[in-house]
């Protein structure tokens, strides 16, 4: 069914083309392969084949006058869990006037300046279905209608979003919202471009895109569901230039935000009331970010800092600290004219300084092909393993082929 579908919106796309007035059909074949490091545990990963996903992904944009539409479809199958997928990554229509402009479709958007971090970012969900989210930063789409209006220097985006679409996990799907007119969500972005400064306000109200989890004594055990709730953001970003250099600031505030509660204690509160019990606790959240970019010759440097501060009491909360806040690097070196990069990024987390590093060579072939390996991995921290220290045995090496078309 999914490859039916996949090929008949490319066949009424094609259609389209035909009468366009420019039409362009790019995308890439890539195959991924990696292996556990010879650290990690013997038993769950050492030696043992941790990615194999071999991809097709093909777009084509038309272009019509002030309209235009896009199509971006893939084909994925991965070898360790031998499986395959197929997908609509996004399917939209365009149309531009002059000072105002709307799509309408399956689309991405991203908000925000941060890098890999996700601050105001929030319209898109993440997919964490399996091991190569690490991979990428990359996003779902989601189906919205969106409204610009376009000015020499603003711009302002408003996103109506009928349809909840919630992060891709791959353990387990929960019941979503019922899709009614009052389940949608709302975005707005408001720009303002300058020659000292660019600046973004943000607003949203939608759903939170993680299930909160409610957990049921039973006697087969203890029962598992999730609900999704409501969440509201209003966030601000700003870039500065200054020289080489870039200054890049961004917050977040999240009014009486939803965090899970622990599973001991929803239960015990169910055992010792007959009253509803709810599975989180309302507080408010503020999350900010700054960053600096240096971008001499051949050269890429960032390094940022952010910190998630939880405001009231965490009795009884799933989150141990207030504060989680951490820091990130990317340095980046181009050799050969151009042909090979040298790369190496990394999260240090400042609560149990733990830490998440990939180094990487990319080498180009050609204009279509190159060639890259490198490694993720995964370090603890010295007292406790921390958020990512706890996916130590998951560090692994890969190498990867990608042509491009």
């Amino acid at each position: 069914m999914n490859k039916l579908i996949l090929s008949a919106i490319f066949l009424l796309l094609g259609f389209h083309s035909a009468i366009s007035q420019e039409v362009k059909f790019s995308g890439n074949v890539e195959t991924l392969w990696g292996a556990g490091l010879p650290w990690t545990d013997k038993e769950k990963s050492r030696g043992r084949m941790t990615l194999g996903e071999t991809s097709f992904i093909g777009k084509i944009d038309s272009y019509f006058g002030n309209s235009s539409a896009l199509v971006e479809g893939s084909a994925k199958y991965d070898s360790i869990e031998d499986s395959q997928d197929f997908s609509i990554d996004e399917c939209w229509m365009d149309y531009t006037a002059d000072f105002w402009g709307m799509r309408i479709g399956r689309q991405k958007t991203a908000w925000g300046k941060a890098d890999g971090i996700d601050i105001t970012n929030v319209i898109c969900p993440k997919d964490l279905s399996s091991l190569a989210v690490m991979t990428t930063n990359e996003k779902l789409a989601i189906d919205a209608l969106r409204f610009s209006v376009n000015g020499n220097q603003f711009t302002a985006d408003a996103y109506w979003i009928p349809f909840f679409t919630p992060a891709k996990l791959s353990d387990a799907k929960f019941e979503k919202p019922e899709s009614k007119l009052s389940n949608g969500e709302g975005g707005l972005k408001l720009s303002g471009y300058f020659s000292v400064l660019d600046f973004s306000f943000y607003g949203f109200y939608g759903w939170d895109d993680m299930p909160f989890l409610d957990y049921t004594m039973s006697s087969e055990g203890v029962n598992v569901t999730g609900e999704y709730k409501r969440m509201a953001m209003l966030g601000i970003d700003a870039a500065v230039p200054i020289k080489e250099t870039v200054l890049r600031m961004e917050a977040a505030f999240f009014p009486k935000r939803n965090f899970q509660k622990s599973s001991g204690i929803i239960i015990e509160e169910k055992t010792l009331s007959s009253e509803t019990v709810d599975s989180s606790l309302v507080r408010n959240e503020l999350f900010a970010l700054a960053g600096l970019d240096w971008m001499p010759e051949g050269w890429t440097f960032t390094a940022q800092y952010y910190c998630d501060y939880v405001l009231g009491e965490l009795e009884n909360l799933e989150r141990e600290k207030a504060l989680q806040h951490g820091a990130t690097l990317s340095v980046s070196k181009k050799l050969l004219s151009d042909t090979l990069e040298l790369s190496f990024s990394g999260v240090l987390g400042l609560n149990d300084f733990d830490s998440f590093i990939k180094p990487a060579v990319t080498y180009s072939l050609s204009d279509q092909i190159n060639l890259s390996g490198g490694a993720y991995i995964f370090i603890p921290g010295p007292d406790r393993d921390g958020q990512y220290g706890s996916y130590k045995d998951l560090s692994t090496g890969y190498v990867r082929c990608k042509f491009s078309f």
